[in-house]
């Protein structure tokens, strides 16, 4: 070997070689030491290792070879949870708990990312981003399998999400997707119209429990060109089937369009008598309520004045904590309970027995 280099391998190997005492250096030892390569191992072998990888090496591999993506995708990763966050400048997904940031090679990463934490993220970088993340969430969606707890749309650039076609994709699958919790999130209320109507038929009746809707600019709303959009919401099994409802805007739905809702969690920035008022005619109307948690920024002083006027004040024991039981019209068995915790900022209202 003179003073020729060799690869550790080789050194590895004459070493035990010689250790054993075996010094023929004529030995031939190029089919044994070869470096093995991924292309020489059986699909089995290569399907294991796809199996060990995390999301990220796995859509490093699907890149190498068409071979390669079609192992990748046979292997029907078990998601649990999608979030699909649409920026002006990229495209920021949470597959479980893997973190992917699709965006072009001149995207500042150093930039504001609309309030999304980037940081331990995986950057796939290509002026076909768009196509690449689009293409990611088809692998995943069109697992019949896929049984999703939560599965969250965001974007708040309305032509984002017309150009990034997730509801052409939707409504392309051969199957409904099994959906516990969806949450749309928008910058006006035409927008989360517009994309539950599209989102709800590909989602499996039943399977969902939980809407959620949250909208950025509540400001920009007219009720009577969104009815008709709504009344076609409200008609959906996926709707009439679901049991939770949360929102942020509670005028977002006319109050008839949301008596099948058993729990709902409404996050608004202030609480009056007039919002009082509404919640407690929707739920006395209803027969399918039994809880709603209403949490605000605002002061719940105001609250209770006007509960002080309607309910009789009950003991609770925590100074924090003010309770309230009130009478539902035209039914004498069941009361209303307001739980006003000052410590939360939240007021819990439930149905319970006389």
């Amino acid at each position: 070997m003179g003073y020729e280099a060799i690869k550790f391998k080789e050194f590895e190997f004459w070493y035990y070689r010689f250790s054993r005492g075996e010094f023929d250096l004529d030995y031939d030892v190029g089919s044994i030491i070869s470096n093995l390569e991924l292309s020489n191992l059986h699909n089995d072998a290569i399907e294991k290792i796809i199996e060990k990888c995390d999301l990220k090496e796995q859509l490093t591999l699907r890149k190498v070879s068409k071979d390669l993506r079609s192992l990748v995708d046979k292997q029907k990763i078990a998601y649990k949870s999608i979030h699909i966050h649409l920026m002006d400048s990229h495209i920021f997904c949470v597959y479980n708990d893997k973190k992917v940031v699709y965006a072009s090679e001149n995207w500042d990463e150093n930039k504001q990312h609309g309030g999304f934490d980037n940081k331990k993220s995986f950057t796939i970088r290509g002026e076909d981003y768009v196509e690449i993340a689009l293409n990611d969430l088809s692998i995943a969606l069109n697992n019949p399998k896929l049984r999703l707890d939560k599965l969250i749309v965001s974007y708040y650039y309305n032509d984002r999400m017309r150009l990034f076609r997730l509801n052409s994709l939707l409504q392309h699958l051969n199957h409904q997707i099994h959906v516990k919790e969806l949450s749309v999130q928008a910058n006006v209320p035409e927008d989360i119209h517009k994309n539950l109507l599209s989102i709800l038929p590909c989602l499996k009746p039943k399977e969902l429990v939980n809407i959620g809707v949250f909208v950025e600019d509540p400001d920009d709303w007219v009720p009577e060109q969104a009815l008709k959009c709504v009344k076609e919401i409200a008609n959906l099994e996926q709707w009439k089937q679901a049991e939770e409802l949360t929102l942020d805007l509670f005028n977002l739905f006319p109050l008839e369009f949301v008596m099948n809702f058993k729990r709902f969690d409404i996050f608004t920035s202030g609480l009056d008598e007039d919002f009082l008022m509404n919640l407690r005619d929707l739920f006395s109307m209803s027969t399918n309520f039994q809880s709603c948690t209403v949490g605000t920024y605002g002061i719940l002083s105001s609250c209770t004045e006007y509960l002080e006027s309607v309910c009789e004040r009950m003991k609770s024991g925590d100074p924090s904590v003010v309770l309230y039981h009130c009478k539902i019209p035209e039914n004498s068995s069941k009361i209303f309970e307001f739980k006003v915790d000052y410590n939360e900022y939240q007021i819990d209202i439930e149905k319970k027995n006389f």
